[in-house]
């Protein structure tokens, strides 16, 4: 074959296997037809794992909140059936308080009684001026007597307050069980948000369900009893001034009262509820700026014997609502005393805390506003 034709032969050889390649791998090689379908698998993959990962997350999310759930209402429940009790006993307390104090006042007016009037010195003349061993018999007996009331009068008083004391310790256990019920309460709606932003984390953008999971999280707040911000319309002790000024030196607690508290406004946390703050004194004989008697904020009555506190108005009328009527436990100097919550006052704006009706001054020992003045106390709601 000549020369020409076989180069001729070989080229459309050549031709042929250029133009069956074309035709037959039209996408390129069989390894370039891999890599592209390779690829493509792998973003359908990596989109599927993705919506795989968010469904699971919140699925898990669902699944943690509906047992972080159960917990919450079971603890709320054993916190609301702690409250019962913690009413029913600062009822006690109170009235166990009261009759301490009335106790007191008595066995201090005997014993002025018997300052003033020579007591000891007159029952010994009476035994001294008997005429004979009948009359001295009979005298002995007299005084004997009068010996008998007035130590009766101090084991009644002891009484009283071991009575108060048993009652002050039982209701200080149910307050701190409940204490440590809500901080785990907190902690359980500390330990939903997590989850939801763990969920939040997993997903590609925010959905309805995701915030209706945000929604559930911050609901994990224990409310208690629910109020009504209402001030009897008689009230005319609100308005006040104060009897001291703020520039009045603040008397620290020196009583060695250790609840571990910060701060000295009513938003402080502390140590089992227990926040500082500063008392000033109001009511009474002591106080020229407030009617005596007078009518507090919820109707209750302010005179030298009550036992109310006042709350700021800055503090706002839904804390107000909550507050009003509890119970709130005092401490200075290593003392403690019980007030219920009745009244509202301008108090500085909101610097001092807690204003203090003369039944809770006195029973701290001072007997006028002014001698109270403004002095830094411990104190929880109950």
């Amino acid at each position: 074959m000549p020369k020409a034709v076989s180069i001729m032969h070989m080229s459309t050889r050549v031709l042929l296997v250029v133009l069956l390649s074309v035709f037959l791998f039209p996408f390129g090689t069989v390894d370039t037809q891999r890599a592209y379908a390779t690829s493509g698998s792998m973003n359908i993959d990596d989109a599927q794992a993705a919506f795989n990962s968010s469904e699971e997350a919140l699925t898990y999310a669902k699944e943690r909140l509906k047992s972080i759930t159960d917990d919450f209402d079971q603890l709320s429940s054993e916190i609301d059936q702690l409250q019962s009790q913690i009413d029913e006993l600062s009822v006690q307390v109170l009235d166990a308080q009261q009759a301490m104090l009335d106790g007191r006042t008595s066995l201090s007016n005997t014993v002025i009684q018997d300052y003033r009037n020579g007591s000891t010195s007159a029952l010994l003349s009476v035994l001294l001026g008997s005429s004979d061993w009948i009359d001295f018999t009979r005298n002995m007996d007299y005084v004997g007597n009068i010996i008998d009331y007035q130590t009766e009068e101090i084991a009644t008083q002891k009484e009283l307050k071991d009575q108060f004391t048993k009652s002050s310790e039982k209701l200080t256990v149910q307050k701190n069980e409940q204490e440590a019920k809500l901080q785990e309460l907190n902690q359980k709606r500390e330990e939903a948000s997590s989850v939801v932003d763990q969920a939040a984390a997993e997903l590609q953008e925010n959905s309805q369900e995701l915030e209706n999971l945000r929604k559930q999280a911050s609901s994990f707040i224990w409310k208690g009893k629910e109020g009504t911000p209402y001030v009897d319309p008689n009230a005319n002790t609100t308005n006040r001034d104060p009897v001291v000024s703020d520039n009045q030196p603040v008397v620290p607690d020196t009583g060695g009262n250790n609840n571990n508290n910060n701060g000295n406004n009513g938003g402080t946390s502390s140590n089992q509820g227990w926040k500082t703050g500063i008392a000033s004194a109001y009511g009474g004989s002591s106080d020229p700026n407030t009617p005596n008697p007078g009518t507090t904020s919820n109707g209750s009555v302010c005179n030298d014997y009550s036992t109310g506190v006042a709350i700021p108005l800055a503090w706002g009328d839904a804390e107000w609502a909550r507050l009003k009527g509890r119970t709130v436990e005092i401490k200075y100097n290593g003392m403690t005393v019980y007030g219920t919550v009745n009244d509202r006052g301008g108090m500085g704006g909101g610097s001092r805390v807690l204003d203090l009706q003369p039944g809770i001054f006195k029973a701290f020992g001072y007997n006028t506003c002014m001698a109270w003045g403004l002095r830094t106390v411990s104190y929880r709601f109950l």
